[in-house]
């Protein structure tokens, strides 16, 4: 069959044109079924006019984010318009499925690898369900039809991802370890599209993997310090990660309470010398009555009494180990006050760490969605900087707080300060001239690229609101 494959993107998508990593979703299902022809279009990189619409596909998967979602449905109602049936997936398709299915022949709820084949022979013996379904919940199917697997893939004997069916160039290669977070914050739909219990690939296959990347990959994992029930998993992979002759220089999410864990800590340390450079870390905030409220006091490795003391040594120790450190918080909880943010970004300068802000923006399928929707605390998404309404701030006020995040955490002051101290922690590592470059080029061309992206976020709040 030929099939087209979209990772759909919204106009005003902060990474348009930005995002370095390769999609992995669109390779894995590839490899699936590699006897098929596909062909793949990114439009965070290609122009929408890369999508011809009069072309004779037999089959058209498209993956979203919240992001990109109007502009999926456009997409898939122009190419069903014309009798070619359209698949949607991805995270948003997942937690919004009856949604999604007005606009698809047919939506994937969860992961879509054991699905895909199931999908192909259904679409070629014209039986093609509403919904394929990867879950151990029961699906409320609401008289659809539908298909459903019960169990999550185990990650054994996996199949190299096919990345040839992607064409363009991507900074960084993408691959993943492990599935699946136990942390399940009230606001995110991690746990409940991958489960609370982490599945685990085998060492040696994920080490044979990279042997295939270039210099530089991206591990996809939720945290790639992992839990835990799992730092083994992660010191084998580190460690036999070392012995690779062509050293590559990696990035990934992280989390901070394994800094306050002996074990976590040696985690910490081999992935370090494996090339481990840049660590994003969803810290979210400083209050401990938000992070309490929101189950991100979880991940921090803090107790309530000492709270900044910790959190600024957990971070020291990952910097001092030659990882920088972009630390993602969310502003609009419960508890903010325009003081408390600012203080939050005093907090990024003093530590060196890269501040990202970005105004809470509560999803459909998370439990604080359904909380705040039943105590009517919801505005408009599109009319908004955030869809909460807050007892202390407005809209302008998110702005404001966003401007100054930009102004006093990217200054050219501020980007060579925080670029010649982690030099100067790398340095003192001593593990040679090609590390330290590419550790300091790490630390200064992700500044430069943040600073971007949220000049692009404010951008289009302020528009959003100007319009409105």
């Amino acid at each position: 069959m030929k099939i087209l494959l979209i990772l759909a993107s919204g106009d005003s998508d902060p990474l348009k044109n930005l995002d370095p990593f390769m999609p992995l979703i669109f390779p894995i299902l590839a490899s699936v079924a590699p006897e098929h022809n596909y062909t793949f279009i990114d439009l965070l990189k290609d122009n929408e006019s890369a999508l011809n619409y009069n072309k004779n596909y037999d089959l058209v998967g498209i993956s979203y984010r919240i992001s990109a979602k109007d502009k999926a449905y456009e997409i898939a109602d122009r190419y069903r318009k014309n009798n070619i049936p359209v698949v949607l997936g991805g995270p948003q398709a997942s937690t919004l499925p009856f949604e999604a299915i007005e606009h698809a022949d047919a939506v994937v709820v969860g992961e879509g690898e054991k699905l895909w084949q199931i999908i192909l022979n259904d679409l070629k013996n014209n039986n093609l369900k509403n919904f394929y379904v990867n879950s151990p919940v029961e699906f409320n199917s609401k008289s659809y039809s539908y298909y459903q697997i019960y169990d999550f893939p185990a990650l054994k004997n996996i199949i190299e991802p096919k990345r040839d069916i992607i064409k363009k160039k991507y900074s960084f290669d993408v691959i993943y370890s492990s599935r699946g977070c136990p942390v399940d914050c009230s606001f995110c739909t991690v746990t409940k599209l991958f489960g609370k219990n982490i599945r685990l690939r085998d060492v040696d296959s994920v080490v044979e993997e990279i042997k295939t990347l270039r210099r530089k990959f991206y591990l996809v994992d939720d945290t790639i310090f992992g839990r835990p029930s799992c730092y083994d998993h992660y010191l084998e992979l580190y460690q036999k990660m070392q012995k690779i002759k062509k050293k590559r220089f990696w990035t990934g999410q992280a989390n901070l309470d394994a800094a306050a864990d002996p074990k976590g800590r040696q985690v910490i340390d081999e992935a370090a010398k494996s090339g481990f450079s840049f660590a994003s870390i969803g810290i979210e905030t400083i209050d401990p009555e938000n992070q309490a409220s929101t189950g991100v006091d979880k991940k921090l490795g803090v107790s309530k009494q000492n709270m900044i003391d910790e959190l600024k040594d957990n971070i020291f120790y990952i910097q001092k180990q030659g990882i920088s450190i972009s630390g993602w918080f969310t502003i609009g909880l419960e508890n903010d006050t325009i003081k408390s943010c600012l203080k939050t970004i005093d907090f990024c300068i003093e530590t060196n760490i890269f501040p990202v802000f970005s105004p809470i923006q509560v999803f459909e399928g998370t439990r604080l969605y359904e909380q705040l929707n039943n105590e009517g605390k919801l505005i408009d998404r599109k009319t908004n900087v955030t869809n909460i309404k807050h007892k202390h701030l407005s809209n302008q006020d998110l702005l404001y707080i966003m401007e100054i995040a930009l102004k006093k955490g990217y200054s050219t002051k501020i980007i060579i300060k925080r670029t010649f101290y982690h030099w100067k922690l790398f340095i003192k590592l001593k593990r040679g001239h090609v590390d330290l470059v590419y550790r300091t080029m790490y630390a200064f061309i992700a500044q430069l690229r943040i600073k971007r992206i949220q000049a692009k976020e404010l951008k289009r709040f302020k528009s959003r609101l100007k319009s409105n």
